[in-house]
Parts: C-alpha cells; sequence; structure tokens
C-alpha cells in the first residue's frame, strides 16, 4: 500500500501530519501559461509556495493534498517542483470543480470516468505525475454535469481505489444530496469526505453525514474570519470541531484550510481580505487552529488522529 504523490509513489506511514484540502494555485485552466505577469510570473510563484510550505514543514505539516483539478489551474509540473524544493509531499487531485467550460460541458461520463482514471493510474496530461485523489464540486444543488462528474469520480474510485472529497455549499446541506448519490452508485462512505462542511452549525446536518460512514472535513478553517464563508467564526469551527470529537467523531474528522496560496479566482481585494484574515497561510493549523484545540480541551492523542491518522486512513482506505 502507497500514496501516490506528485513525486512519486510512498509510504502512508511517511505523510506525516496532512492538511487535506489546499491549493498552491486556485486559477482559471490555462492562466498560468496565458498570462504569466497576472501572478508576478512563474518563479515568483514557486518562490512565494516553497516559503509558505517551508514555514508549515517546519511546525510539523509533511504533506498537504492539493485539491485543484484542471479547470482551477492545476498544473502538475509546477506542483513537483514546489514540493521538491519545500520538502513537503504534496498529493495531487483529478476530477472537477464547478467551472464548466463548453468542451467539458458536452462530455460523457465515460469519457470523465476514462479521464479520472488515466491521471491517476498514468499521468496528468503529457507527464507522469499522478493524480492521488478525485475532487468534485457541487453548490445548493447536483447540476446535470455535476452528476456526471459525481458518477465518473464514483467509478473512478472503484476502479483505483482513489478518495474522493467534495466541494459543497453546506448551508444548503448538500452534502446530504452527494451522500444519497454515493449510496445509490454503491461508493464505500469510507472513500470519501464531503467538504466543506465547517461552513455549518448544525450538528444534525453533520451527524447525520457521519453516522452514514461518510469523512467530513472541516477544511475551510481560516475562512471563518470572512463574513461569506457561512457566517462560522474561527472559533465556532473549533469549538464544533471540539464538540465532535467529544460525540465520538473524532475518528471520521479531517481539517483543512482551502486557503489558496495565489487565489486567481478572486480579485486583488478580496485577496487582500483572505491575506488579511489568515495571513499564516498552510500554518495557520498549526499557529493558530491547534493551539486553541488544546484550550478548548483535546489533547495531542486527540489532535493527532485528527491530521495525521485521520487522512492517512482516508487516502490509504485502510481499516481504522
Amino acid at each position: 500500500m502507497t500514496v501516490q504523490t506528485v513525486r512519486g509513489p510512498i509510504d502512508p506511514g511517511d505523510l506525516g501530519m496532512t492538511l487535506v484540502h489546499e491549493h498552491i494555485v486556485a486559477a482559471s485552466a490555462g492562466i498560468l501559461d496565458a498570462w504569466p505577469s497576472l501572478y508576478g510570473g512563474r518563479a515568483r510563484l514557486i518562490e512565494t509556495a516553497v516559503d509558505a510550505l517551508r514555514a508549515a514543514r517546519e511546525l510539523g505539516v509533511a504533506t498537504i493534498v492539493d485539491a485543484t483539478t484542471f479547470d482551477l489551474g492545476r498544473d502538475a509540473a509546477l506542483l513537483a517542483e514546489v514540493s521538491g524544493l519545500s520538502g513537503v509531499h504534496i498529493v495531487a487531485a483529478t476530477g472537477h470543480w464547478v467551472d464548466v467550460s463548453p468542451t467539458m460541458a458536452v462530455r460523457t461520463v465515460d469519457q470523465l470516468t476514462d479521464l479520472f482514471v488515466h491521471e491517476l493510474t498514468r499521468g496528468i496530461g503529457d507527464t507522469d505525475i499522478r493524480a492521488g485523489m478525485i475532487k468534485i464540486a457541487s453548490d445548493a444543488s447536483i447540476r446535470p454535469f455535476e452528476q456526471r462528474v459525481l458518477t465518473a469520480a464514483v467509478a473512478a474510485s472503484q476502479a483505483t481505489g482513489a478518495p474522493i472529497l467534495t466541494h459543497t455549499a453546506a448551508a444548503q446541506r448538500t452534502g446530504e444530496l452527494q451522500a444519497a448519490e454515493f449510496d445509490r452508485l454503491g461508493l464505500d462512505p469510507s472513500r470519501a469526505a464531503i467538504g466543506h462542511s465547517d461552513d455549518s452549525d448544525d450538528l444534525g446536518y453533520l451527524r447525520g453525514l457521519f453516522d452514514r460512514g461518510y469523512w467530513v472535513a472541516f477544511d475551510r478553517l481560516p475562512n471563518g474570519a470572512l463574513e461569506e464563508y457561512g457566517g462560522q467564526t474561527v472559533d465556532d469551527r473549533l469549538r464544533m470541531t471540539v464538540r465532535l470529537v467529544e460525540l465520538g467523531y473524532g475518528d471520521r474528522l479531517l481539517l483543512g484550510h482551502d486557503d489558496p496560496i495565489w487565489a486567481g479566482l478572486l480579485s486583488d481585494e478580496d485577496q487582500a481580505r483572505h491575506r488579511k484574515g489568515n495571513p499564516d497561510l498552510v500554518s495557520f493549523l498549526c499557529r493558530v487552529a491547534i493551539p486553541r484545540l488544546r484550550e478548548l480541551g483535546l489533547d495531542d492523542s486527540e489532535i493527532g488522529r485528527l491530521t495525521v491518522d485521520n487522512p492517512r486512513l482516508w487516502l490509504t482506505g485502510q481499516p481504522a
């Protein structure tokens, strides 16, 4: 059993502390090549990303899951270079987000499945850099294209064993819709993590996902500083984390940031707001969240389960 990273397979025991939903870049497909001056050039972007990951590594982070699909500007070669220079393992994503181009909008389930499996087993584009997980996305509902992506993701997961991470609108309880479709398609719930769940303060909604056997990702922790992410403050999210551990769900909970190092999808003004809200970037979990979780009563074994054991089990599919 190994975990596929952008620099090759690694032993699951080498994953260490793992952040399950990050982005070196979140932009539009092709923008890194088409408009390099927009982000200061490739060398500057790599330097910024390496600096951020090295800072996180010094605090204990060993691995990030980069949930950037190709429609979000994924660049496999850039991820591999950043990983090599920073010393942080990066697990790349296949799948698709909500930004649908005309070309993708007319693709069939079989075509999407073939793409996802190829990227998981052979390589992304013309590289031999393989994805290690599948990303899908739905907002307030599951639209027709998103249904095809979800169906293809299940088929690819069942064919390869790769885990799935979802984007949801938790306030609209989209995770329940995704879980229902996963159930209908016969997906083992232990292979899917329902993302952005910390945007919800509905304990019944969250417990329902856990009780169905799904992983639940609290993967927008620093975005609690911004009103548009569900109204849940950072402290609200951390208090709910502790509450769920107290209720016995600590063995199915995952943590992350979803706060891109370069968020090309945002205006310059919105990126500045994100930076003001989270100047720690991918070090937020170590510098802010973990100390607060300790203050709220979690011990080191519980924090280790959330940040080391659970991500490893989700990525590998190994039993707890």
